[in-house]
């Protein structure tokens, strides 16, 4: 019996004292199985899209291509070459001469790669599976034929049996540029459209065209001599061994490729982007393997009585080592393995029902589905990397084995409670309350005193319209004991139901009950809808609401903490005391107000103006920025109405707000209504209505 691998896996399955090491644990092989499985998906899709890429080019590009190492063309009657057509391993041997040309069609012209072949290439490169239109023909009688690729047809504007034939020009190779007569510098060809091929490459759909290869001769001017000779086997012949004699009986003047090496740019950055996704992966593996080392580090710590019983029996430090060796290496190893079986099966069920879609649109790609295919090699690639990886990383806590188990006692002091933080609720801390915005921790943390801490979820200077937590905002709202909201902001609106959904633990109260809602508008706003989507959410700056959503705080908490209601009660008393003088002083300052309209650049000042009975005239329109007809219908009313003052909140751009204070000579005074201290905010909007507006709390 292996003893170290039986206490490990003892150590492993059975449960533990702390359940944070069960946890730890079972969080370890998770995230080495989710590493592992993208890894076998990912490097998998690669291999189905490299298969997939090659079985296109396999229908237009040889099995083995002959071309000179150096030059251009060359003589495919040599001797040697008669040997290679005459090899009893070679089915098909065509001549191909290939040269860039101007392909012109009306008043359409494009560079083109002329290709020019025998018949016998439609054997070759079973051409006929490729043609989208037409068909293919090189020759009828006297008439020369192209089949061009279906992109540069599209960019010609021809398509099969036009009457009109494509011209074809190539530079003289025997003579100079005549800057007196371009044209005589060019010798043209022509030929009719006959068919169009695709094959879904652009670098042949967009730049090729196939033609007579005695039509190409003619026009560049060659005699016998060809680009390349492209071989198509027969069937059952070994493509290395025919290669490596083809290679001998031409030397090394000449190159031999195969379909791979045709493609090699391609085909090596596949395997490149392949390999770098393996790679970030395997470093998602790396820190998702640091929970290997915590989880060791603690079962260690637990297990220190078992160390010494172990040590009284005879057991030395190799024998320890050698358990949480084997404890540490089977945490990824279990990962790797789960890992590789999800992974394997989620490939094979995608290349037997495809339920992984390249587009919404069947046809619109190559494949509809996404290609995979698993190589073995790639699997154990993937194991070995998770398993050496897990390794390594719990041999770090194994090195501090040779110390004194007091020491990894005292370790453990401080180890645990922050292994411990987040599995656990510990109730020594105040508890939490959230907000979504400043002005409610005024009246929560009034409200609340020293039973609860207040926090608002977006944070100081952030526009709760267009605000977007973090993860770890979203993590300290799911450990808040509750949430007050307001209901309309446009962050509740987009956030509240994923936040509802994900922690349903959370006490949810709206501060909005018994608030006569008045609906979204740019000027004074008379029309009150209650619960309307569009309501105006910036109920605060009104007094009367104010105290409203004070009492709803009372009430919240009372419901979540009734012990401490007296004293709730009590500090809502006492804050709807200053609500009330805070009422008392705006109304002192505006009730005589003799300009009692004022200009906004976004509308949140729409419940005070309604309770002091003033006109707001917003800049922006609809969140959108003013048009010229709109600014100046806005400049006509307020020079009308005689506005001394703009307003402009500090998260937004005062260009708007300055243009139109210059037009109707008035100033511009920055304010913030989503300022904690909501009611010396509004003091400080009255004072400047009135023209008098010291600094407000900083």
């Amino acid at each position: 019996m292996n003893l170290p691998f039986y206490i490990a896996r003892r150590y492993l399955f059975a449960r533990k004292s702390h359940n944070a090491i069960n946890v730890i644990s079972a969080i370890s092989v998770c995230g080495v199985a989710v590493a592992t499985l993208a890894m076998v998906c990912v490097l998998s899709v690669f291999n189905g899209f490299g298969e997939l890429v090659a079985s296109m080019f396999s229908r237009f590009d040889p099995e083995l291509k002959i071309t000179p190492v150096q030059g251009k063309v060359f003589d495919p009657h040599a001797p040697p070459f008669v040997q290679v057509r005459a090899m009893p391993e070679i089915a098909i041997c065509t001549e191909v001469l290939e040269d860039n040309v101007l392909v012109r069609y009306g008043d359409r012209q494009e560079i083109a790669v002329a290709k020019g072949v025998e018949e016998s290439f439609r054997q070759l490169a079973d051409i006929d599976t490729l043609i989208l239109s037409g068909r293919f023909v090189l020759q009828e009688g006297e008439a020369a034929y192209a089949v061009p690729g279906v992109g540069l047809a599209y960019a010609l504007g021809v398509q099969a049996g036009f009457v009109d034939p494509l011209e074809i020009l190539a530079p003289r190779r025997d003579g100079q540029l005549s800057t007196a007569n371009p044209a005589a510098s060019f010798r043209t060809a022509r030929a009719f459209a006959g068919g169009v091929f695709c094959i879904n490459q652009s670098p042949y759909d967009e730049t090729y065209v196939l033609l007579p290869i005695g039509l190409v001769r003619d026009l560049l001017r060659y005699d016998a001599e060809v680009s390349a000779l492209e071989l198509k086997l027969s069937p059952g012949a070994d493509l290395p061994s025919v290669r490596k004699r083809i290679r001998a009986l031409l030397g090394e003047g000449f190159d031999v490729r195969d379909r791979y090496e045709q493609q090699e740019d391609s085909y090596r950055m596949m395997q490149v982007e392949k390999w770098i996704s393996f790679l970030i992966l395997a470093f998602v593996l790396v820190i998702a393997l640091f929970n290997v080392v915590s989880s060791l580090y603690m079962l260690m710590i637990e297990k220190e009585d078992d160390v010494k019983m172990l040590r009284c029996m005879g057991a030395d430090d190799r024998l320890v080592r050698r358990i949480f060796m084997t404890e540490g290496a089977m945490i990824p190893a279990f990962g790797a393995l789960a890992g590789v079986a999800l992974g394997v099966a989620l490939c094979l069920l995608q290349q037997r029902f495809g339920f992984v879609k390249l587009g919404g649109t069947l046809g619109a790609f190559v494949s509809d589905d996404y290609p995979v295919r698993i190589e073995l090699f790639d699997i154990l690639l993937i194991f070995l990397t998770v398993f050496l990886a897990g390794a390594t990383a719990a041999r770090y806590p194994l090195r501090r084995l040779g110390r004194k188990w007091e020491k990894h006692t005292r370790l453990a002091v401080c180890l645990v409670p922050l292994l411990l933080c987040g599995c656990r609720d510990t109730q020594s801390r105040t508890p939490t309350v959230a907000v979504t915005i400043e002005p409610q921790c005024y009246f929560a943390e009034k409200i609340a005193g020293e039973h609860f801490s207040i926090y608002a979820a977006v944070p100081p200077g952030q526009s709760p319209e267009t605000y977007d937590p973090s993860p770890r905002e979203m993590v300290r709202i799911a450990r808040c004991r509750a949430y007050l909201q307001i209901g309309r902001i446009g962050f509740e609106l987009a956030w509240m139901d994923a936040i509802r959904r994900n922690n349903p633990q959370v006490a949810y109260f709206d501060l909005s009950e018994g608030v006569e809602w008045i609906e979204s508008a740019h000027g004074h706003g008379t029309a009150h809808t209650h619960g309307h989507t569009h309501a105006d959410p910036h109920i605060w700056t009104s007094t009367v609401n104010a105290e409203i959503m004070a009492r709803n705080v009372m009430q919240a908490f009372i419901r979540i903490d009734s012990v401490h209601e007296s004293a709730f009660r009590d500090n809502c008393r006492q804050l709807c005391g200053e609500i009330d003088a805070t009422r008392r002083a705006l109304h002192e300052m505006l009730d005589t107000l003799s300009c009692r309209t004022f200009v906004i650049y976004h509308p949140s000042l729409t419940y005070f103006a309604d309770e002091f009975g003033l006109t707001q005239l917003a800049i922006e329109t609809d969140g959108k920025e003013p048009s010229a007809l709109s600014m100046k219908t806005l400049v006509d009313r307020a020079r009308a109405a005689g506005v001394r003052t703009v307003f402009v909140q500090q998260e937004f751009d005062r260009k708007h707000a300055e243009l139109l204070a210059a037009e109707i000579n008035a100033g511009v005074t920055v304010i913030n209504p989503l300022d904690r201290h909501w009611n010396e905010q509004l003091v400080f909007i009255a004072r400047a209505l009135c023209g008098n507006a010291p600094p407000p709390h900083e």
